[in-house]
């Protein structure tokens, strides 16, 4: 992005669009009290019959043709009678074709400021009218580029115009209170449902000054508007003293719970760790049942044990044998045992005959194993 560059922002257009959004926001009845205008009821003249329509997802319905004469202020009296919305909507005189014309123009963007007079002083290059002879009106199309805008330009001769709105008022339709709002061109119509930027070839002499509903209206939603802008920037500082404190007391009773869950935690990772230390020792350490195992295989039957005990590591075993000098070499040679030796002298029982022995080992742990 350009920092140098100028940001294009249309503060009316803007103020246009929030009001009427504004309004939506307001129940249907009191929004039909405060606006004077509801929907459109368009309005074409062409061979002093005036047509009076509406545009319903962009098909058209005809209200009624009525005839230009002196009997029309009656007749449209009786519309109105039977349909009261004609007098409440907003009164577009659209012209056909063939009663105006429209072009597409590109200008530098050093004429946005003054566009009006360029475009009077260009009316003789633009189109094949003087200025004196025409109503025009214009809009910007999109947004500027390459130094260039483009201008949707719509004009009508002035003779026409004026004719039709001496047939309006000469026929009463004027006085009953249908009074064209805005006039625009069948071939380049406004989009009065989205577009804030509408052409209107209506002349200023001719337009109705608006009356007071509607001046009042309009100051009450532009002094709504600022109210909002205004809560809208103030609201959030107001409250944020009274926000930061309940953050700040929610933050609090997070930590204390953290803590809570910290210490029990802590209390979990210890209990886990001397778990883990307990199953490392007996996963060290053969169990009993598996040193006796082992003993029973090793020991032949002219063996047996009187005495066995088990405690930090080392076994010591009692008994007699018929041949109680070679348990030691028995026992090294079994990967569960280590540094075996006698704690006794070997001694001769004199009822059966046998060696009585009493041998100490070292229970060699898995680690022990795994080394070797």
């Amino acid at each position: 992005m350009d920092l140098n560059s100028t940001i294009d922002f249309d503060i009316k257009r803007f103020f246009l669009w929030w009001g009427r959004e504004l309004s939506l926001c307001l129940p249907e009845n009191i929004r039909q009290k405060l606006l004077d205008r509801s929907g459109n009821i368009y309005i074409s003249i062409k061979d002093d019959v005036m047509q009076l329509y509406r545009l319903d997802a962009g098909a058209t319905r005809l209200i009624s043709d009525i005839d230009l004469n002196d009997n029309s202020g009656v007749r449209l009296q009786q519309l109105i009678e039977q349909e009261p919305e004609i007098l409440n909507a907003r009164h577009i005189l659209r012209l056909q074709s063939g009663q105006a014309i429209y072009k597409t123009i590109s200008l530098p963007v050093a004429a946005k400021e003054n566009l009006q007079q360029v475009i009077n002083f260009e009316m003789n290059r633009f189109t094949p009218f003087k200025p004196e002879q025409v109503y025009f009106d214009y809009k910007q199309l999109g947004k500027e580029a390459n130094g260039q805008i483009n201008i949707l330009l719509v004009v009508t001769p002035k003779e026409l115009l004026d004719a039709m709105y001496q047939s309006l008022k000469e026929s009463g339709v004027l006085d009953i209170g249908v009074f064209p709002d805005v006039v625009d061109y069948s071939k380049a119509p406004n989009n009065y449902a989205e577009d804030y930027n509408v052409y209107n070839l209506l002349p200023d002499w001719v337009r109705p000054e608006k009356n007071k509903s509607q001046r009042i209206t309009t100051w009450s939603l532009t002094a709504l508007s600022v109210i909002l802008l205004i809560m809208i920037f103030l609201f959030p500082v107001m409250h944020e003293k009274q926000a930061v404190e309940t953050l700040r007391e929610q933050l609090r009773s997070v930590e204390k719970d953290a803590r809570l869950v910290q210490a029990k935690q802590q209390e979990m990772d210890e209990i886990v760790k001397q778990t883990q230390q307990l199953l490392d020792i007996k996963n060290s350490t053969p169990s009993v049942v598996e040193l006796i195992n082992q003993l029973s295989v090793l020991l032949k039957d002219d063996t047996w044990l009187t005495h066995f005990q088990l405690r930090n590591g080392r076994l010591q075993i009692q008994g007699q044998s018929a041949s109680a000098s070679t348990l030691i070499s028995v026992l090294e040679d079994s990967p569960l045992f280590s540094n075996a030796r006698f704690v006794s002298p070997l001694t001769q029982d004199k009822r059966t005959g046998m060696e009585r022995f009493q041998v100490s080992a070292s229970v060699t742990t898995g680690e022990t194993q795994n080394a070797e």
